[in-house]
C-alpha cells in the first residue's frame, strides 16, 4: 500500500468525482440513458430485452442496434439499486474509477516511467471530458475501458506472450461496446501487425488469433444490422447523399468534365477530411466551441484544460524529437482516433471521438513529467494550475451548466412523466405528443412497465422496418395500453376526446388553453402540458 499511496489517493479523488449524486448530476436523464436502464430491467426479469430477444448481442434499442455490453454491464446494478437513475449511471461511474487505474500501469508500460504513470493517472481523474462520461450511461466509457486494457495487455505481451490473449479478449469487447470502437480497435489491429509482424506472425499467437476471430464473426454475419446507425448518421447515408445532390446545383461544363470534378466520391472524400482535421484543432480540445449542442459533446466548456496546451507541446517535442520510448504507438493511436468519428455527417463530435480517451491525460502526463523532469520547482506551480483548473470545472458543472441544459438531457420529462403516470388511472386514454422523444421508453421506465406487457406491444411496432423507417418514432402513431404517441392536434381531434390525458410541448397547444400541470424551466417558462378532457 505504501508503494501505491500516490495511486490510492488519484483513485479516491476519481472516484468522488464521479460517483456521487449521480441521479441530479448531471441533471436530466437522455432517452439513450433510460433505453439502457430498461432494456437491463427486462433481461433481469424475463431473459429478454424490451423486443422479446432472448439475450441478444445486437439489441434494437430505438431502432438503432446499439452495442450491447453496457445493457449487460447495468444488469446488476438494477438488481441491487432498482429501476432508478442512479443504477443506470453507476456502470459507467465505475468503469471511469477503472479507468484511470488502467491509465497509470499503461502509461508506465508505455514509457517505462512511474512519474509520467502517476501524471496521467492524476489528469485522467480530473480531465472534464472523461468525468462528464463517467456521469452517464454513455457506452463509449466501456470502450475506453476495454482498449485501455488491451493495449497495456498488448505491451505486457511483447515480454510474455501470455498476455496476448487477454490483449485479444480485452479488444474483442471493444467491439461490443461502443460503435466508434468497431472501426479504430480494427485499424489499430492493423497498423499494430503491419508495425510488429516479425512479432506477432507465430504460431504461439495462434490462440490470440482465434479469440479475436470469435468476436468478429458475429458482427460480419450480421453485417446488415451493424450497419444500421452508420447508414443514419454516416457520410456515406441517404440523407448525407441527398443533402450533395440537392446543393449541387447545375454546371455549364461537358457532362463528362463535371461528373470527374464534382460527384459523390469526391463529396464523400472532402468530407471526410473536413471532419478529420477539426478533431485537430486546439479548438476542438481547448474550448467550449463545437457546433453539436448536446450534452455528450458536452458544449459551452473545453474538453481538456486549457493550460495542457503547453503539456501538449512538451510532450509532442519528446514524442517527435527525442525517439519517445513507443512514441510511434502512441502516434497511431493520435492519427487514428479520428476516422471513426469522420465518417459520420458532423465534426467535431466530441462523443463520437472517445477514441482519443484516455491518450490525451497520457499525452498532457508525459508533458507534466518532462516540466518537472527539468525543473523540480515547476511540480507545486503546474499541480496549483491544475487544482484551480478542476475547482473552475466543478464550478461550471455543478452551479453553471444546470442553468443551460443541453436539450439532450431533456430536462422536465423526469416531472412531466411521473405526472402523467400519476393522473392516469383516472383517465381512459393517454395521447403523448410524438415530439418528445421516444415516449414510450420514458412511460415504461418511471412506470416500471412490467417487461412482459412491453415486449407483447413492441410486436406491433415491427411494423416501422416494414415501411423503410429508421427509428420507431417515424411511424405514424403506435401505443403501449392506454398510452397513445402520435403528433397533437388540439382542435381537430384531441379536443374532442372523452376522459382523455393529452400531453405534448407548450407550443403545441393554444396559450390559454387551461392545463392541470405545467412543466417550467428555470426562467419559468412553460415547456410541457397535461391536458385533461375530463368533464
Amino acid at each position: 500500500m505504501k508503494k501505491y499511496f500516490l495511486l490510492v489517493i488519484i483513485l479516491s479523488l476519481a472516484s468522488l468525482l464521479r460517483l456521487p449524486i449521480l441521479g441530479d448530476f448531471p441533471n436530466g436523464f437522455s432517452g439513450d440513458e433510460v433505453q439502457q436502464g430498461y432494456s437491463a430491467y427486462s433481461i433481469l426479469k424475463t431473459g429478454q430485452d424490451e423486443w422479446g430477444q432472448s439475450f441478444p448481442i445486437f439489441p434494437r434499442g430505438f431502432g438503432d442496434f446499439k452495442p450491447p455490453l453496457y445493457t449487460y454491464l447495468t444488469v446488476p446494478s438494477i438488481a441491487v439499486f432498482g429501476l432508478t437513475i442512479e443504477a443506470v449511471r453507476i456502470p459507467s461511474a465505475i468503469m471511469g474509477i477503472l479507468t484511470v487505474l488502467v491509465v497509470f500501469f499503461l502509461a508506465k508500460e508505455l514509457f517505462n516511467d512511474k512519474k509520467i504513470a502517476y501524471w496521467s493517472a492524476f489528469i485522467m481523474a480530473i480531465l472534464p471530458w472523461h468525468i462528464q462520461l463517467s456521469r452517464t450511461a454513455f457506452e463509449g466509457g466501456t470502450g475506453i475501458l476495454f482498449f485501455s486494457m488491451g493495449l497495456l495487455f498488448y505491451l505486457k505481451s511483447l515480454k510474455d506472450n501470455r498476455y496476448l490473449v487477454l490483449s485479444a479478449f480485452s479488444w474483442g469487447l471493444t467491439f461490443y461496446a461502443y460503435h466508434s470502437f468497431r472501426v479504430f480497435t480494427a485499424l489499430f489491429i492493423i497498423v499494430l501487425i503491419i508495425l510488429s509482424r516479425k512479432k506477432l506472425f507465430n504460431i504461439k499467437n495462434l490462440a490470440a488469433c482465434l479469440v479475436l476471430f470469435l468476436f468478429i464473426l458475429p458482427l460480419i454475419l450480421n453485417l446488415k444490422t451493424t450497419l444500421v446507425r452508420a447508414s443514419d448518421v454516416g457520410i456515406t447515408s441517404q440523407q448525407s447523399l441527398e443533402s450533395y445532390y440537392k446543393n449541387k446545383g447545375t454546371s455549364s461544363l461537358p457532362y463528362l468534365v463535371d461528373r470527374t470534378v464534382d460527384n459523390k466520391v469526391l463529396y464523400v472524400a472532402n468530407k471526410f477530411l473536413e471532419n478529420y482535421l477539426s478533431y485537430f484543432s486546439p479548438q476542438f480540445f481547448f474550448t467550449g466551441l463545437r457546433s453539436d449542442g448536446s450534452y455528450l459533446n458536452f458544449p459551452y466548456y473545453p474538453l481538456d484544460y486549457p493550460v495542457e496546451i503547453v503539456l501538449w507541446i512538451v510532450a509532442g517535442y519528446f514524442l517527435i524529437f527525442k525517439k519517445q520510448e513507443n512514441g510511434k504507438i502512441v502516434t497511431v493511436w493520435f492519427l487514428l482516433s479520428a476516422i471513426p468519428a469522420s465518417l459520420a455527417q458532423d465534426g467535431a463530435s466530441a462523443h463520437r471521438a472517445v477514441t482519443f480517451l484516455p491518450l490525451v491525460a497520457i499525452i498532457s502526463g508525459l508533458g507534466a513529467a518532462k516540466l518537472v523532469q527539468r525543473s523540480k520547482n515547476i511540480q507545486p506551480v503546474l499541480i496549483a494550475i491544475m487544482i484551480i483548473s478542476l475547482l473552475t470545472f466543478l464550478r461550471f458543472y455543478f452551479i453553471k451548466l444546470p442553468e443551460h441544459p443541453p436539450e439532450s438531457l431533456r430536462m422536465g420529462y423526469e416531472e412531466t412523466f411521473k405526472e402523467i403516470l400519476k393522473l392516469a388511472d383516472s383517465h381512459d386514454e393517454v395521447v403523448i405528443s410524438k415530439s418528445f422523444t421516444q415516449p414510450q421508453i420514458f412511460v415504461a421506465f418511471y412506470g416500471q412497465v412490467d417487461p412482459k406487457v412491453f415486449q407483447q406491444a413492441s410486436l406491433d411496432w415491427l411494423r416501422y422496418e416494414k415501411a423503410n423507417k429508421l427509428y420507431i418514432d417515424q411511424l405514424e402513431s403506435w401505443n403501449l395500453g392506454k398510452f397513445l404517441f402520435e403528433g397533437i392536434n388540439w382542435q381537430e381531434k384531441d379536443s374532442k376526446r372523452k376522459n382523455a390525458l393529452i400531453v405534448g410541448r407548450a407550443d403545441e397547444f393554444s396559450a390559454n388553453l387551461n392545463a392541470i400541470f405545467e412543466y417550467k424551466d428555470l426562467k419559468d417558462k412553460v415547456v410541457y402540458k397535461i391536458i385533461s378532457t375530463q368533464k
